[in-house]
C-alpha cells in the first residue's frame, strides 16, 4: 500500500475490496518486520505506521463482518418469531438445575 486510507475511506470499501487489502498489508508488514529483525530496513516508524494501518483496517473489517451477522440474524428471527417463542419454553424446562457445593475448611487440612 503507498498510502495509508482513513477510517472513512476504508469504511465506504466493499468487503472483498476490505480482504483484498488486508492481504496485502498483511504482506508488506511482513517484509517490513523482516526487513528490521535482519537490520535491512532503518524506518521502524514506517513499520509501526503499516502496522497499524493494518490493525485499522482489520477492526474495520470486524465490524463490516458482524453487522453482516447481525443482518442475517434479524431476518432470520424475523421469519421464524412465532416459532422461536413456543421452543424458547421447552428448553427451560429441561435444563437441569446447578448442583450445589460446599466449601472445604482449609484449616481442617492443618
Amino acid at each position: 500500500m503507498a498510502t495509508i486510507l482513513t477510517t472513512k475511506e476504508l469504511r465506504n470499501m466493499t468487503r472483498e475490496d476490505l480482504l483484498k487489502d488486508v492481504t496485502a498489508q498483511r504482506g508488506l508488514v511482513a517484509r517490513l518486520n523482516m526487513g528490521i529483525r535482519l537490520q535491512k530496513e532503518k524506518d521502524t516508524a514506517k513499520y509501526r505506521r503499516e502496522k497499524r494501518a493494518l490493525a485499522r483496517m482489520m477492526t474495520i473489517l470486524t465490524e463490516k463482518n458482524q453487522m453482516i451477522q447481525t443482518n442475517q440474524k434479524k431476518q432470520k428471527n424475523g421469519s421464524s418469531e412465532s416459532s422461536d417463542s413456543s421452543d424458547s419454553s421447552v428448553s427451560a424446562s429441561t435444563k437441569k438445575p446447578l448442583k450445589k457445593t460446599t466449601k472445604k475448611s482449609t484449616l481442617s487440612a492443618l
